[in-house]
């Protein structure tokens, strides 16, 4: 049974910075972890923050496409659309919808930004996994800080 983590952030709070953060405590961990986004430009921009989001860290990772061939020790991935590395162990889904290929993961992250388009479809991605073989844990974030 995979098991699905909410991140239910504040109003305003960045959904991509904290996603750097998870990854960055996932890899930590000796995990692997694949960054899933709605498009090739929104993997780019998390390619760019995770070169920038720490002044003093260095967090490994590549963009991944269908034509990718990513060394299988890449820590990080970060796609979009339906390639994803078969090596990861942790799947960050920055998606509206849950990737088809979510089953392929031991856990599953999702985080909620504070907007109410963004909750809409963060109440539609519950429900589904709940009806799903996962076992589900809320993490109600009052107040962002260094998360990694």
């Amino acid at each position: 049974m995979s098991r699905v983590d909410f991140y239910i952030l504040p109003e305003g709070a960045g959904t991509d910075r904290f996603a750097c953060s998870i990854a960055k405590k996932a890899w930590s961990t000796g995990n692997r972890v694949h960054i899933h986004t709605q498009s090739e430009e929104k993997a780019k921009g998390m390619d760019d923050l995770l070169w920038t989001f720490r002044d003093i860290s260095f967090i490994p990772h590549e963009l991944y496409n269908d034509d990718s061939i990513v060394d299988e020790d890449t820590p990080i991935t970060i796609g979009y659309g339906n390639a994803f590395p078969e090596q990861s162990q942790v799947i960050i889904n920055l998606d509206l919808e849950i990737p088809a290929f979510v089953t392929k993961f031991n856990r599953i992250v999702e985080i909620v930004g504070g907007d109410e388009n963004n909750k809409k479809f963060a109440r539609q991605r519950y429900r589904q996994y709940k009806g799903g073989d996962y076992e589900t844990h809320d993490h109600k974030i009052d107040k962002l800080q260094d998360h990694g």
